[in-house]
């Protein structure tokens, strides 16, 4: 007879819920899923009966595939219910989760609005979800509100994350939530103001070689910038701008 060693297993989440008393009187494990896995059934198995057992609570299996074709192929793996210990996850895809487009509906579920946005972030028209998205951060503290933004800017494809950066600098009255906004605005502003000091130089006919255009274009100093640009007014030379 082999005797086997056991394993740990660890799901990616778990919430319990309790009742007004106290008592406990759900379990949820959550599972994401990313690719196709066939032994994640009898794992899954494990995690519900360790739940279950260790809190005496009914528990589900909440389990969200990134990819729509994985999550119809684990659902029809549970169809059938032969198995001595049942399992019925719940299993779900971008597909199952609603666009929040709505303001007062993202103000009223901020979270769900954070994961809504993530789930459709590879959607053409993901722009459309933007709105919400930031008036929901409005109802947060900046602390929630910053962890929340984190969370979107991980979770976004590098094309929809650029945008939802432009759209977070470029939104009137919008809240900054970190560091990341201040800089990413402020390049923004040294850039618009970098580009003024050569279109100057250039309107007035001022030559200007390419190490220079290279180091007025790679300034981020806003008040050296500002200098530069009441110097393009009255300079007869790029070297009179850029001095020290």
């Amino acid at each position: 007879m082999r005797m086997m060693a056991p394993r740990t297993y660890h799901a990616d989440g778990a919430q319990l819920f309790r009742h007004p008393n106290g008592s406990a009187e759900l379990g949820v494990v959550l599972e994401v899923q990313r690719r196709w896995d066939p032994e994640k059934q009898w794992i899954w198995l494990l995690y519900v009966a360790h739940m279950t057992v260790r809190l005496r609570v009914r528990t589900v299996l909440l389990v969200y595939c990134s990819d729509p074709a994985v999550a119809a192929r684990y659902k029809k793996l549970f169809d059938p219910e032969d198995r001595s210990v049942p399992l019925r996850p719940i299993i779900f895809s971008p597909l199952d989760v609603p666009r929040v487009v709505d303001v007062e509906e993202a103000r009223t579920d901020p979270v769900f609005a954070v994961f809504s946005v993530i789930c459709h972030g590879g959607d053409a028209d993901i722009d459309d979800l933007f709105p919400a998205l930031a008036a929901a951060l409005e109802t947060v503290s900046t602390e929630t509100g910053t962890s929340y933004d984190d969370i979107v800017r991980a979770g976004l494809p590098p094309d929809a994350r650029a945008r939802w950066e432009a759209y977070m600098v470029k939104t009137d009255g919008h809240r900054f939530y970190s560091d990341y906004y201040r800089e990413l605005d402020a390049r923004s502003r040294a850039d618009e103001r970098s580009r003024s000091v050569l279109a100057v130089l250039e309107e007035r006919g001022v030559p200007v070689s390419d190490a220079a255009r290279e180091r007025i274009l790679a300034c981020g100093d806003l008040d050296r910038l500002d200098t530069w640009l009441r110097r393009a007014i009255t300079a007869t030379s790029v070297d009179d701008v850029i001095r020290d």
